[in-house]
């Protein structure tokens, strides 16, 4: 599928590519147009928000619909400390175990400073299916890699690309502001009252197909 990204209107989905190694197989993408003024001072606001990313293993079917042969659900959440002048960002994965086929996403249809960078260590947390990380950074243009950046983004494994078969990847955003609080809720009220704050739903894109070494 070919996309005119030039013409393209708010955010989209853009440079992806699929390296399938002896192990495993990996994506890299990249979100452009995430970053609106209306969603940095949202950000600086205090309000926290959320960027989605939907993935997809799709299997060719001559004849037949897609199979989806593999979903991984990647949420990055960043919080603006004010007083602090920090971004805390936090990104939960959520996927299936290896040894089991995730349930087939429908597409369209799934249902949020300083100049001297502080980073601090990692923290990672694993819960059944979700594994769980949080960095602390006062780089605004760091956070903007964090939030808008896949790279080599594990999937599934490469014994599961199966000879004879071609696959593709399909990948959305979902990007929204989670409810703010007073006074900054009462001060956007005023400003628009009838609409939410930020809730943007990217187009799929695809990589190009690819199959079995």
């Amino acid at each position: 599928m070919f996309t005119p990204y030039a013409s393209a209107a708010g955010p989209f989905i853009a440079d992806i590519s699929v390296t399938n190694s002896s192990e495993n197989l990996a994506l890299s993408a990249r979100l452009k147009g995430g970053f609106t003024n209306e969603i940095v001072e949202i950000i600086h606001s205090g309000a926290p928000a959320t960027f989605t990313y939907y993935i997809e293993l799709m299997r060719y079917r001559s004849g037949w619909t897609d199979s989806s042969e593999y979903s991984k659900i990647i949420k990055r959440t960043v919080k603006y400390d004010v007083l602090m002048k920090e971004y805390k960002f936090t990104e939960v994965v959520e996927e299936p175990p290896l040894s089991a086929k995730p349930p087939s996403l429908e597409k369209g249809s799934i249902s949020n400073p300083p100049d001297v960078p502080v980073n601090l260590p990692v923290a990672e947390k694993t819960e059944g299916d979700k594994k769980t990380s949080e960095k602390i950074t006062k780089d605004f243009e760091e956070l903007k890699k964090w939030l808008s950046g896949l790279e080599s983004i594990k999937l599934a494994q490469s014994k599961q690309i199966l000879p004879g078969n071609k696959y593709y990847i399909s990948i959305k955003a979902d990007l929204k502001t989670i409810k703010l609080w007073f006074p900054f809720n009462y001060i956007f009220f005023f400003v628009s009252p009838f609409v939410s704050l930020w809730d943007v739903t990217t187009d799929w894109e695809v990589s190009s197909p690819f199959s079995a070494d």
